[in-house]
């Protein structure tokens, strides 16, 4: 059995791991993310927050093992320079559309962290920044987008994998940290402190 533990059983981040060879269980940890980030405005503090809180959690119910946890907070600076305003997931059709018209023809922000936590300890911790310009559409482009029922369950409302790059114009930054797992800072810090539970390639 693995002795690596991810506190996720996001698709995306299993993919992600999954496809570069690292060997792992998945393990959701169930916290109440809104509570734990109530009192912080600060998106990339509020993603180092949720990442360790998640793999912390996780830890418990897997002693002696190395336990990663990871989460992506979305943010875009609002028109009149003032405070950053949060990315949700979309809580129905209206608000969707709404919310990727407000993202057409800007940049928003995108903050993945993750921890290495073992027996309670928080080992490690790497952070991430990426910029995501979309391009120019309208309202019957958002709609049709929506109609392909992506994004439902993804913050900002979009997948940067699937069709939502259509709605890309550029990335400033890793590709993969769109994804919510910057899977290339998270190697070097595998390799660092539990290659051999990893799988990973010899060093």
């Amino acid at each position: 059995m693995s002795r690596l533990v991810l506190a996720s059983r996001s698709a995306v981040r299993v993919k992600l791991l999954r496809d570069v060879g690292v060997a792992f269980v998945a393990d959701a940890a169930d916290l109440d993310e809104d509570a734990l980030v109530a009192d912080i405005d600060d998106p990339a503090e509020q993603a180092r927050l949720l990442a360790r809180a998640k793999a912390l959690h996780v830890a418990q119910r897997h002693p002696g093992a190395w336990v990663l946890g990871g989460d992506q907070v979305g943010a875009m600076v609002a028109d009149d320079g003032g405070p950053a305003f949060l990315l949700h997931k979309p809580r129905d059709v209206a608000h969707h559309v709404a919310m990727l018209l407000s993202l057409a023809g800007r940049r928003h922000t995108f903050h993945p962290a993750v921890a290495l936590v073992k027996d309670g300890t928080v080992v490690a911790e790497v952070a991430d920044r990426v910029t995501v310009t979309f391009r120019a559409f309208d309202e019957a482009t958002a709609r049709a987008y929506v109609a392909t029922g992506e994004g439902e369950g993804s913050c900002g409302g979009y997948e940067s994998e699937h069709r939502g790059a259509q709605l890309i114009a550029g990335v400033d930054g890793n590709l993969q940290a769109v994804l919510g797992f910057p899977v290339l800072l998270v190697l070097p810090l595998l390799r660092r402190h539990c290659a051999v539970e990893a799988g990973l390639l010899p060093a």
